[in-house]
C-alpha cells in the first residue's frame, strides 16, 4: 500500500464519519484536530532539537510555524466555498495559500541569520523554520505519513550528522584578524600561510572601529588545514604582525 493511499484512507474514514458512526461535520472537525495535534508532535522534534542547542528559534518558534502552516492549509480546504465557472468546471485551488506560506516563510528565516565576525550564525535554524513550516502543510492537508518521514530525516540530519559537520569545520576553520588600518598585513599573511601550506579559499576585508579608533578586519576562509597548522599560523601572526584581535572559528549551527 503507497504512502498516498494510506493519507487517503485516514482523510476519507473521518470525512465518512468513521464509515456512518458519527455524523460527517463531527469527523470533518475530528479530522482538523488532528491535523493541528500531528503538526505540534512532528514540529516538536525539530523544535526540541533547536531549544536543546540553545539557538535564538527553538521549540516554541517552531510549534507556532507549524500550527499556523498547517492551519493556512486546513482554511485553504474547508474554508472557502467551491464555485464553478461558466464552463463548469469547478474553480478551487487549495494550493494557492500554501504557496503564499512557502514565499512568506522567508522573512522569518531570514531573521534568524546573524552574522558576528567570523560567524554566520542561524543557517540551519532557518532552515528547519523552512521544513516545519512545509511538514505543516503536509499535515494540514492530511499527508499524515509524508509528513512523518520527513520528521524523521529532518532529525537525523540534525544529530546524526552533527559529528560529521564539526569534524569537516575543523579541517576549513576561518580566521579574523583585526590590524590598525595605517599597517598593511594581508600580504604578510599571505606569506606566512603559504609557510605554513595552508591553503586559503578565500578572503574578505573592510574598515572597521576598533576602540575609537580606525582598524581593518580580514577574515580568512581556509580549506583542509590540519589543526596544528593552524595553530602555528596563528602564533606567527600575533608574534609578527601584533594583532589587536584574532580569532579562529570552527563553530557550525
Amino acid at each position: 500500500m503507497g504512502t498516498d493511499t494510506i493519507d487517503r484512507y485516514i482523510v476519507s474514514w473521518f470525512n465518512q464519519g468513521f464509515n456512518g458512526f458519527v455524523p460527517a461535520w463531527l469527523g470533518n472537525f475530528l479530522l482538523m484536530i488532528l491535523c493541528l495535534v500531528a503538526s505540534v508532535l512532528f514540529s516538536g522534534v525539530i523544535g526540541f532539537e533547536r531549544e536543546y542547542h540553545g539557538h535564538s528559534a527553538g521549540l516554541r518558534t517552531h510549534l507556532l510555524v507549524s500550527v499556523g502552516s498547517a492551519l493556512i492549509m486546513i482554511i485553504s480546504i474547508y474554508g472557502f466555498p467551491y464555485s464553478t465557472t461558466t464552463a463548469g468546471a469547478v474553480d478551487y485551488d487549495p494550493g494557492r495559500l500554501a504557496a503564499q506560506v512557502v514565499s512568506g516563510i522567508g522573512f522569518l528565516g531570514a531573521g534568524t541569520i546573524v552574522q558576528t565576525g567570523t560567524d554566520v550564525k542561524g543557517l540551519t535554524t532557518a532552515t528547519t523554520l523552512w521544513v516545519v513550516m512545509a511538514i505543516g502543510l503536509a499535515c494540514g492537508s492530511g499527508n499524515f505519513v509524508v509528513a512523518a518521514i520527513a520528521t524523521t530525516f529532518a532529525f537525523i540530519c540534525l544529530v546524526s550528522m552533527r559529528k560529521i559537520e564539526k569534524l569537516l569545520a575543523k579541517r576549513n576553520p576561518v580566521i579574523m584578524i583585526v590590524v590598525p588600518s595605517d599597517k598593511p598585513s594581508l600580504k604578510d599573511i599571505i606569506l606566512i600561510a603559504n609557510r605554513y601550506s595552508i591553503s586559503i579559499r578565500d578572503t574578505q576585508s573592510e574598515l572597521v572601529s576598533y576602540q575609537e579608533n580606525s582598524a581593518l578586519r580580514i577574515i580568512i576562509h581556509c580549506s583542509f588545514a590540519t589543526q596544528s597548522s593552524i595553530t602555528a599560523f596563528a602564533d606567527e601572526i600575533r608574534f609578527t604582525l601584533r594583532p589587536l584581535e584574532l580569532k579562529v572559528s570552527t563553530d557550525t549551527q
